[in-house]
C-alpha cells in the first residue's frame, strides 16, 4: 500500500487534553494513511488514564500502529509484580494518581497489560524506493532492525544525540527530549520556541520527536516523514510537569 501520509506521533506522557488539540488538528484518515506513535504513553502527566483508554479503543482500527516505549515497559513490568518502584520514580506515581478511584481498575490494567504486550518494538516501511524507521529510543547503526536489542530500542539516546547520521533510511525516535539536547551540547537555539519543535537532521533522514509535552510549555508533536510536515499540540503549561 502506497500511503498519502506516514504519519509519526511523539510521546504522550499523560497529557490528554493536550494531545487532542493536535490530533484535531491531522484529521486522520486510516483508509489512506498511517499513523505510528512512538511510545511513552503514560507517566508525568495528570491524564493518564485518558490516554490508555484511548489507545486501547483505537488499537486495533485501520491505520493505527502504537510502538511501546520505555514508560510502557516499565509500568508493564510493574504490572507483572516486577520493578514497580523504579517505575513509581520515574512518572508512575501520576498514573496511579489518575487512576485512582476507578471502579474496574483490576479489569482495567489487565487489558492494559495485553496492550503493552501486543505492542511492537519497531516499524519499517518501504514507500517509493525509500526506507522508513520507527521505533522509541534509538538503535545502533550498522546493525539489521531485526537483530537490535530491546533495551536499545526502547532506551539508547546515543543515535538522537549523535552529531550526525549517514545512514539511508529516513528513522524517526522519541525519548530524548529535543530541549535537553540544546542544553546538554550547550547550543543556543534561534528562538526560545525551538525547544519545543522536533529537530529534523541530516537532511531529513533523522527525526528527533519528542518535544517535552510533559514539560510546562512543552508540545506534543506529530510529522509526515514523506513531506517532513510538522504539527503541533497547543502548549497548554498548566497541564503536565515533573
Amino acid at each position: 500500500m502506497s500511503y498519502r501520509r506516514i504519519l509519526a506521533i511523539g510521546d504522550i506522557h499523560g497529557n490528554f487534553r493536550k494531545f487532542l488539540t493536535l490530533w484535531r488538528q491531522l484529521a486522520f484518515d486510516g483508509t489512506r494513511e498511517i499513523a505510528i506513535f512512538l511510545g511513552d504513553y503514560t507517566d508525568r502527566g495528570p491524564e493518564s488514564r485518558e490516554v490508555m483508554s484511548w489507545v486501547m479503543e483505537h488499537f486495533h482500527r485501520q491505520g493505527f500502529v502504537f510502538l511501546r516505549g520505555n514508560h510502557d515497559e516499565m509500568m508493564l513490568a510493574a504490572l507483572l509484580g516486577v520493578e514497580k518502584g523504579f517505575w513509581i520514580q520515574n512518572g508512575g506515581d501520576t498514573t496511579c494518581e489518575s487512576l485512582r478511584g476507578r471502579e474496574d481498575l483490576n479489569a482495567f490494567l489487565m487489558q492494559w497489560a495485553k496492550t503493552v504486550q501486543q505492542m511492537p518494538l519497531y516499524l519499517e516501511i518501504e514507500q517509493d524506493g525509500q526506507t522508513y524507521w520507527f521505533m522509541h529510543g534509538g538503535f545502533v547503526p550498522g546493525v539489521p532492525l531485526a537483530e537490535q536489542e530491546e533495551e536499545t530500542i526502547l532506551w539508547d539516546r546515543d543515535f538522537a544525540e549523535a552529531d550526525a547520521y549517514d545512514g539511508k533510511e529516513v528513522v524517526t525516535v522519541g525519548h530524548t527530549i529535543v530541549r535537553y539536547i540544546y542544553h546538554d551540547r550547550q547550543i543556543e537555539p534561534e528562538t526560545e520556541d525551538a525547544l519545543s519543535q522536533p529537530m529534523i537532521l541530516d537532511g531529513g533522514r533523522r527525526i528527533l520527536l519528542d518535544t517535552g509535552g510533559f514539560l510546562a510549555g512543552g508540545r506534543i508533536s506529530a510529522v509526515d516523514v514523506l513531506t517532513k510536515q510538522v504539527w503541533q499540540s497547543d502548549p497548554m503549561p498548566e497541564l503536565g510537569g515533573w
